[in-house]
């Protein structure tokens, strides 16, 4: 872990040499992969809504660029108080938009908004009640031990003015009410968005040479985006694939830096409703006839690094950088599949998308087929785009569709949240599990719950240990995420697949 640090420290200070300057300055242009479906930021969870809405509304917390640690943000300073309680003392002196104060209320009125949600309420189903103290000084008690909170607090409850109270959900949706950087002031859906910075920002003499200026494009197609950026049209992109890097990195006045990230690839199994996949010799079998190394060297283009577990470096507990997964072993695979319940093989499709959301996905996905095949898995690649991916794996996972399917997918869980990560992932009640083992479930609870932290880590790895006994995925690797951006732009890239664009330093 110390070597991925460091790595990261070094690759995070790419362009540094810039003489301040006062004042916002510039326009800069962003495409990442497409657009938050609202800029209410309590009501759903997205991968680019989480990223996007912290233009506008500022954490409570934030993590680290370069390092990733949890480091204050509109709470100045955090406290764990008791085995059940956090005290937290906001910044003072910041304000909204609207020129109201930040205080505890808004706090306060935003975590019960977000406490509403059946998407992002659960996350916080910890929360007991939260004793206001003064304006500026709360603390949140728990039902239970719940270490994590902090980690949460980076990607969730962003701060939202209470005057809109009453505002209907549309005005909510298409501008923003938070203290943050940037303000939104034109959306063109599917197309742009332009945000100006804000001039009553509580950090802007921290960011003298932000761009004054940013526009969110959507360009879905990978090579469409890197054209956009070598013509000039954008200026920083991220998530390129490696068959493209080259385009980036012959042209002159653009760059390319990849740093270890937090997206870990793997492929899932349906296995809850019975079928081959149920059958825990399958599994290992697969697992062992998928080659996790030609992978990466090949289709990833040496852009990862082979992983053994679902959690990343960054999580509050459970990471530990000896675990490894099954590896490579077709001849191993071959005997498990004669001495599973399905000696003569059977047929079975895997789904992924095929737009590039998920790197790699139609490679990887025919890549699998070819190696499945030795093994007599007869498995059909089937690529769609994202909205029919997740209809398809749901209509499996729930048992409306029948057939043998396992699934290529990646997952970053940037909030280093150990307890949802694992929960997303295998647990029965989990949005991207295939899965469902009580005991599995239990073991979860039982790491989350657990107070000390060393035995916190040991319960969680206990977690990832069961999870490699039964095979319940076939980790593949975790990626470098893919900055290219325009060389006159000074870029500090994070390693949780976020930009921060308060950060980026116009010439």
């Amino acid at each position: 872990m110390r070597t991925c640090v460091a790595l990261l420290m070094a690759l995070a200070f790419v362009g540094v040499g810039v003489t301040p300057a006062s004042g916002d300055r510039g326009k800069v242009t962003i495409v990442v992969f497409g657009e938050p479906p609202t800029m209410d930021p309590h009501v759903i969870s997205d991968a680019t809504g989480n990223m996007v809405w912290r233009w506008s509304y500022d954490s409570l917390l934030s993590s680290e660029t370069g390092s990733g640690k949890v480091v204050p943000w509109l709470a100045e300073k955090w406290e764990k108080i008791g085995p059940t309680a956090f005290k937290f003392w906001l910044r003072k002196g910041v304000k909204f938009p609207d020129g109201s104060p930040l205080t505890v209320e808004a706090v306060k009125y935003s975590m019960e908004r977000v406490l509403k949600s059946p998407v992002q309420g659960p996350y916080f189903k910890s929360i007991d009640r939260m004793e206001v103290l003064d304006d500026y000084t709360f603390i949140w008690h728990t039902k239970g031990t719940d270490n994590g909170l902090p980690n949460r607090l980076v990607r969730w409850v962003y701060v939202m003015s209470p005057k809109t109270k009453g505002l209907d959900s549309a005005t909510l949706s298409r501008n923003t009410f938070g203290s943050g950087p940037y303000i939104l002031k034109e959306w063109t859906k599917s197309q742009k968005m332009v945000f100006e910075a804000n001039p009553t920002w509580w950090a802007n003499d921290r960011h003298p040479n932000r761009p004054k200026t940013l526009v969110l494009r959507n360009i879905p197609e990978g090579a469409n985006r890197v054209n956009a950026l070598v013509t000039g049209e954008v200026d920083l992109l991220m998530g390129v694939m490696p068959h493209i890097i080259p385009t980036i990195e012959n042209n002159p006045a653009t760059r390319a830096v990849s740093i270890p990230a937090v997206q870990i690839m793997f492929l899932g199994f349906v296995s809850r409703h019975g079928g081959p996949f149920a059958d825990p010799k399958v599994r290992l079998a697969v697992n062992y006839a998928i080659d996790a190394e030609t992978v990466r060297k090949t289709i990833l283009g040496g852009r990862a690094g082979l992983f053994g577990q679902l959690l990343h470096p960054w999580v509050y507990s459970g990471y530990n950088p000896e675990k490894e997964w099954h590896g490579h072993d077709l001849e191993k695979a071959k005997t498990l599949m004669k001495e599973s319940g399905y000696p003569q093989g059977f047929k079975a499709e895997l789904i992924t998308t095929g737009d590039g959301r998920i790197p790699g996905d139609r490679a990887v996905c025919e890549a699998a087929v070819g190696m499945l095949k030795k093994i007599d898995i007869d498995i059909a690649c089937k690529p769609m785009n994202f909205a029919l991916y997740r209809k398809t794996f749901t209509a499996y996972q729930t048992g409306k569709q029948e057939g043998a399917a396992m699934y290529y997918m990646g997952f970053g869980g940037a909030a280093g949240d150990s307890a949802n990560t694992l929960t997303a992932l295998v647990a029965c009640e989990g949005y991207w599990s295939g899965t469902c083992y009580p005991d599995l479930d239990a073991a979860i609870h039982e790491a989350y719950a657990t107070a000390d932290p060393k035995e916190q880590q040991l319960a969680f790895e206990k977690v990832t240990d069961i999870m490699k006994e039964r095979a319940t995925h076939k980790v593949l690797v975790k990626l470098y995420t893919t900055f290219g951006f325009r060389k006159d732009l000074e870029i500090r890239p994070r390693h949780d697949d976020n930009v921060y664009p308060w950060e980026i330093g116009v010439k």
